[in-house]
């Protein structure tokens, strides 16, 4: 069982959107777009401590991330983490992922008030096809 994200494959998670699934506190599987970031071969999002996703991760740190490739649907990288949580008190992380999705944070000034957390994903599984 792969628990390394193959190079093959960290194109589908640079400057993407990928599908974050959670569980929820009544079981079911709570599915969300995010943006992530390989940051330095570990893979990171930045995450407001106000939503439902934070709740859930902080109950039960289990996730799935899952990215398909808009050309091909039969290529697509799953990975199956225990994630860790970090303040990022100061923007630095949640600077770093908009800037390398192209946008500007600093014209968000809702976002940029809101706690945030460093999201890191632990692979235990990994799928690349």
């Amino acid at each position: 069982m792969a628990t390394e994200i193959p190079s093959s494959h960290h194109d589908l998670l640079t400057n993407a959107t990928v599908a974050l699934s959670t569980h929820s506190s009544g079981g079911s599987i709570q599915t969300t777009a995010v943006w992530v970031l390989l940051d330095g071969g570990t893979l990171r999002m930045s995450l407001a401590k106000n939503r439902q996703k934070y709740r859930n991760l902080v109950r039960d740190p289990h996730a799935t991330i899952f990215a398909l490739d808009p050309q091909n649907p039969y290529r697509y990288l799953e990975i199956r983490a225990t994630t860790t949580l970090e303040p990022d008190d100061d923007k630095a992380f949640v600077r770093k992922v908009f800037t390398a999705y192209g946008s500007d944070i600093d014209s968000m000034p809702d976002l940029l008030a809101e706690e945030r957390v460093i999201v890191t994903f632990s692979p235990d599984r990994v799928i690349a096809q």
